[in-house]
C-alpha cells in the first residue's frame, strides 16, 4: 500500500488507505488516536482535497474549506465504527447522530435524467462532500456483517478483513505487522 502525499507537518509517518472502505479510511486520518502521539491528517483544506481525491470521492472547488464538519463527522463515525470492530453494541446516540446526517444526505440525492440512478450533486462545502462517507457508513452499520470490521491492535485504525480466511490482524502489514513482530522478536530473544 502507497503512502498518500499528504503534508505530514512535524509529525514523522505516513498516511495509506488500508480501510478497504471510504468511512474506515476516513476514520483513519486521524493516526494514533486518543494518545500523545495523535496525528490529524485532515488538519488542512489541502490535505483533506488530496484524500478525497485519493478516494475517487468529489469536494468543494473552493481555495479553503472550513473542516469543522468534516472533524466532527469523524468523530462522530468513530464512536460508531470503532465500536462494532470491538464487537460491542454501539452507543444509541451515536447511531441517532449517524441516521440523523444519512437522513440530510438522502434529501439532496436526485435522480440523474440520463442514467436513472441516484445521484448526489458536486458538493458546494465540506459537510456536502460528507455524502459518499456517510452512506458508505450506513451500509456497513447496516449490512450485519461486523465480524469483518477490525480495529489494529498496534495503532487503532479501523480495516474491513477483506482476506479470504478471515484471518488479518494488522492494518497494514509492512508497518503494524512489522513492527508487531519486531516487538515479538525481541522480548522472545532477550528471554
Amino acid at each position: 500500500m502507497e503512502a498518500l502525499d499528504l503534508d505530514s507537518g512535524d509529525y514523522g509517518g505516513t498516511y495509506k488507505l488500508v480501510g478497504g472502505r471510504p468511512c474506515l479510511d476516513f476514520v483513519n486520518t486521524i493516526s494514533w488516536p486518543g494518545t500523545e502521539r495523535e496525528h490529524d491528517w485532515l488538519s488542512s483544506s489541502d490535505n483533506a482535497r488530496r484524500w478525497f481525491a485519493a478516494v475517487d470521492l468529489p469536494f468543494p472547488r473552493a481555495r479553503t474549506v472550513d473542516l469543522t464538519a468534516l472533524h466532527k463527522t469523524r468523530h462522530m463515525l468513530a464512536r460508531v465504527l470503532r465500536t462494532l470492530a470491538h464487537g460491542e453494541r454501539a452507543p444509541d446516540t451515536a447511531i441517532a447522530e449517524l441516521s440523523k446526517a444519512v437522513a440530510r444526505v438522502y434529501q439532496h440525492r436526485v435522480i440523474d435524467p440520463q442514467t436513472l440512478a441516484w445521484h448526489v450533486p458536486a458538493p458546494q462545502n465540506a459537510t456536502e462532500a460528507l455524502a459518499p462517507i456517510l452512506l458508505d457508513a450506513a451500509e456497513l452499520v447496516t449490512a450485519g456483517t461486523h465480524e469483518r470490521l477490525r480495529c489494529c491492535p498496534s495503532c487503532d485504525w479501523l480495516f474491513e478483513d477483506q482476506t479470504r480466511n478471515g484471518q488479518r490482524r494488522w492494518c497494514d502489514m509492512a508497518d503494524c505487522g512489522s513492527r508487531d513482530k519486531a516487538r515479538r522478536y525481541y522480548h522472545r530473544t532477550k528471554a
